[in-house]
């Protein structure tokens, strides 16, 4: 009887990791790349928008007024004479800094919140959830527009006041995601070797739970940036003559039957960021779980 010799290293195949199959499937999917090249085009505009911009943001020609789009104004300029084209850019800069600012505050503390609570379980656990069920019963439109009222319209408390009502539902899929994790034989063969909690939290559970924590961020982006142009609308958001996208949104409504491109391009804007954030967002679920996009 012979013995089949091994096969030569070249024609072994491979093997590939979680996240190389899920970048794998990511590239596939067309409506989540082109939401990851609009976004990361709008990332660079906010980045260097002193160097694409033809006009300072709050230069302003009173002689010329609002006119239409024309080859000196790409997106024309609003009543004040100032371009529009520049403007959008800026705002750019402050919608998507609101957003992933507040974002990181809102994932800061759900992680950290649904982390200790579906860990440790037990009586902690249904109090801090208790919590969560109560602050979900407020109004958080009001309780920001409060906030925001008491401490002064400022574009830091802007961010903070709106990550810190939208870490709930992070808390709670953070939280079933560790207390499904917790019981895995793994966790348990590592406590058996005696290491300490905060090492398992962070080196063991945290590590697998990354997935859904970065597919439900990218779902949350379009959320705050629809929140704070919505702030901005009412007038509580930047103040002039900085400009977002939703205090510009909310000065194109006031003259959109005399100057309709006030609004028209603004709000192009702002939708094609918030489908994008979303194709992307969904496509990194299919990605990550190749299940969800069968069901």
């Amino acid at each position: 009887m012979t013995v089949d010799s091994p096969l030569p290293l070249h024609q072994y195949q491979q093997g590939r990791s979680l996240w190389q199959d899920a970048i794998s499937r990511l590239r596939q999917n067309r409506l989540a790349v082109f939401g990851f090249w609009v976004v990361t085009c709008f990332i660079l505009i906010a980045l260097f928008a002193d160097l694409i911009a033809p006009y300072s943001y709050e230069e302003q020609n009173l002689d010329l007024g609002a006119s239409p789009p024309s080859s000196a104004h790409w997106f024309g300029t609003d009543t004040l004479g100032r371009d529009l084209f520049t403007r959008i850019l800026y705002g750019s800069r402050v919608s998507l800094l609101v957003s992933f600012l507040s974002t990181v505050v809102a994932l800061t503390i759900g992680v950290l919140w649904g982390t200790v609570s579906g860990y440790f379980g037990g009586r902690l656990d249904m109090i801090m959830m208790r919590i969560v069920d109560i602050l979900y019963a407020l109004p958080f439109t009001i309780f920001i527009i409060l906030l925001m009222v008491v401490f002064g319209r400022n574009i830091y408390l802007l961010f903070i006041t709106i990550g810190a009502v939208e870490w709930l539902t992070m808390a709670r899929i953070v939280r079933s995601q560790v207390m499904s994790i917790r019981n895995q034989e793994y966790i348990d063969a590592v406590i058996s070797m005696g290491l300490s909690r905060p090492r398992i939290i962070f080196r063991h559970i945290l590590p697998n739970i990354l997935g859904p924590v970065i597919v439900y961020t990218t779902l949350t982006i379009p959320g705050i940036i629809l929140l704070e142009s919505f702030l901005s609308f009412l007038g509580l958001g930047v103040q002039p003559p900085m400009s977002s996208w939703g205090s510009l949104i909310s000065s194109g409504v006031e003259t959109m039957e005399e100057y309709p491109w006030l609004l028209v391009f603004p709000s192009l804007t702002l939708s094609l960021t918030l489908f994008s954030l979303n194709f992307l967002g969904d496509g990194l679920r299919d990605a990550i779980d190749p299940r969800s996009a069968r069901e």
